[in-house]
């Protein structure tokens, strides 16, 4: 039995290991003939790499398998960071804070507005803000940001990133805007599976309990809302990730968007490889991780359901 899990584990990696590879092969092939234009026209890069797609291959699995990120080779980047990896991460603090800061509001927000609104489900405040919030989670995020950008002399707000003490400040409006989808997805899932707890035998036997509201909401509904809400934890990244980027341009905001463009700009294949190869084994961890504690989360739910199950029969019985 044990050896038989081993197998299958052994299978399961091997199987995720090859999808990689040929995921980042795919990758590797479809950039260099995406680029190679940008490639002959930077001297700096096309003269210091093959013409032979084999050998630049064999060049970034080289890379790859030593922990080499590569080299920048165009001089008005690599005079002032040659590192990809210290260059990457200069760019990506930006990127995280914004993603994190954008993860937390809508986080916060969109499940204190769901729960409120499966609380008061059909009622005035239901309708109201079940309209707002899925106007604004409809609205392009490009023409509110571009709306934005117009409007900031009127409103008084910085209408790009500010590098100074002011840093922050200036990150609001993009924050803001950037919150709207992720918010929208999590009000509707946190009404959806509210109002399906509060319907559900577990929620009603546990008010019968003798549960206050505060109980019932911290042990019962808060603590099963996050736990069907961790599937959703990928997906959300992966779009923040997107929207991000976009935010990124369209505010000036010194983030993984500006370094991406300079390297397509400049044919900088090793900067590019390094930064897809470098999210997709992010995004992988993060999903890994996200299945673990799921898996993790989900026996203990089990058990508490069957906890009250046992406690509701003899309830029954008595």
């Amino acid at each position: 039995m044990i050896n038989k899990k081993k197998i299958n584990l052994f299978k399961s990696i091997a199987f995720y290991f090859f999808i990689f590879f040929f995921a980042i092969i795919v990758i590797f092939f479809a950039i260099n003939i995406l680029i190679e234009p940008q490639i002959k026209k930077n001297l700096a890069v096309y003269s210091h790499i093959s013409n032979n797609y084999g050998i630049r291959l064999k060049d970034f699995l080289v890379n790859l398998f030593t922990f080499n990120p590569g080299k920048i080779y165009s001089h008005e980047l690599s005079s002032s960071q040659s590192n990809i990896l210290l260059l990457y991460l200069n760019q990506f603090k930006w990127t995280f804070l914004i993603s994190f800061l954008v993860f937390i509001i809508s986080f916060i927000l969109g499940n204190i507005l769901g729960i409120t609104s499966a609380y008061k489900l059909n009622k005035s405040y239901d309708v109201i803000v079940s309209v707002i919030v899925s106007v604004i989670g409809a609205l392009p995020i490009l023409i509110i940001a571009i709306i934005a950008l117009t409007n900031s002399s009127v409103f008084g707000y910085p209408s790009q990133f500010l590098n100074n003490k002011l840093g922050l400040v200036s990150l609001f409006v993009p924050v803001l805007i950037s919150s709207f989808p992720t918010l929208a997805i999590f009000f509707s899932k946190s009404r959806k599976k509210t109002f399906e707890i509060l319907k559900s035998d577990y929620y009603l036997f546990a008010k019968s309990y003798g549960m206050n509201q505060s109980q019932l909401l911290r042990k019962t509904i808060l603590k099963e809302l996050l736990i069907s809400e961790l599937n959703l934890f990928f997906v959300i990244y992966v779009l923040l990730f997107t929207v991000t980027i976009l935010i990124e341009r369209i505010f000036s905001i010194p983030g993984q968007s500006l370094l991406i463009s300079f390297a397509f700009k400049k044919g900088e294949l090793d900067i590019i490889m390094f930064y897809f190869t470098f999210n997709f084994i992010l995004l992988s961890i993060i999903l890994l991780c996200n299945q673990i504690v799921i898996k993790k989360l989900d026996p203990s739910l089990q058990e508490q359901g069957i906890f009250f199950k046992k406690k509701l029969k003899r309830g029954q019985n008595a």
